[in-house]
């Protein structure tokens, strides 16, 4: 629906339509291996919704080794760094997520199919990042990163429904499949950095998008446990989308890998 807008009587301007807004899609796709054994975990499938050249939507179909999908998730882009999210799994019944209802945030958690749902407010702490919100996070301080700074991120654990304290640093400059990269790494800050497991990312060098994850999936195993894994993005599967294959992401059957 296009809106006009008038200017004054008086100076007799000419009514002009307003632009429409411009939406794009933009489609990739994961494949998570064990990051020990090398062996097959699932797919990750991504549609990414921009308007006007600004990313709000995304949603990503994860699937079983015979292409059915098990599981999914939708994030809204409310803010760049926290925006809401929900991530829902088939084969374990885990659910977790932050959502917004009128002026209230809230984080939820449930780990199986039985379990009640956990909820509780959303922590009000400056430069919360959560989930796909780490992506923005690497971008807009890429520079401070590249510069050698080990920058603070109070990340928010759905699980725990609070955030945690995390760090983040540049680790090395690398080659992935003949590709220039740039690692980072994100890992708990003080003492338990030293004993938890680490996460790192892989950033094209030239164009910042993610190359590799190699770390704690969002995911769960049957015994809940999260998966290790290594998950590679291919840059030459990244190619533009349409409303359509988000519309197909989001409507896709849910059901538990064999």
């Amino acid at each position: 629906m296009l809106w006009w807008t008038c200017a004054a009587a008086a100076f007799a301007s000419p009514v002009r339509a307003a632009a429409a807004p411009v939406d794009s899609y933009v489609t990739y796709s994961g494949t998570a291996t064990a990051a020990r054994s090398g062996e097959f975990l699932y797919r990750e499938n991504h549609v990414l919704h921009y308007r006007d050249g600004k990313l709000t939507g995304r949603v990503v179909l994860y699937t079983c080794s015979d292409g059915a999908a098990f599981a999914r998730k939708t994030v809204a882009y409310v803010d760049p760094l926290s925006p809401d999210f929900a991530l829902e799994d088939a084969s374990t019944g885990m659910r977790e997520g932050v959502r917004t209802e009128g002026n209230v945030r809230q984080v939820f958690y449930r780990g199986d199919r039985v379990a009640p749902e956990k909820t509780g407010s959303v922590p009000r702490v400056d430069g919360l990042v959560a989930d796909a919100g780490f992506d923005a996070f690497v971008h807009g301080n890429w520079q401070a990163l590249m510069a050698g700074k080990s920058l603070s991120m109070h990340f928010l654990v759905p699980s725990r429904l609070e955030e945690m304290d995390f760090t983040v640093q540049h680790l090395r400059s690398d080659h992935t499949d003949g590709i220039p990269v740039e690692v980072f790494r994100l890992k708990l800050a003080g003492f338990l950095g030293l004993v938890a497991p680490s996460i790192d990312v892989y950033y094209g060098a030239s164009d910042h998008t993610l190359i590799r994850y190699v770390g704690l999936s969002d995911l769960r195993d049957q015994s809940h446990d999260n998966f290790n894994a290594r998950i590679d993005f291919r840059p030459e599967e990244r190619k533009p989308g349409d409303e359509q294959s988000m519309r197909a992401a989001l409507q896709a059957r849910l059901t538990a890998c064999r």
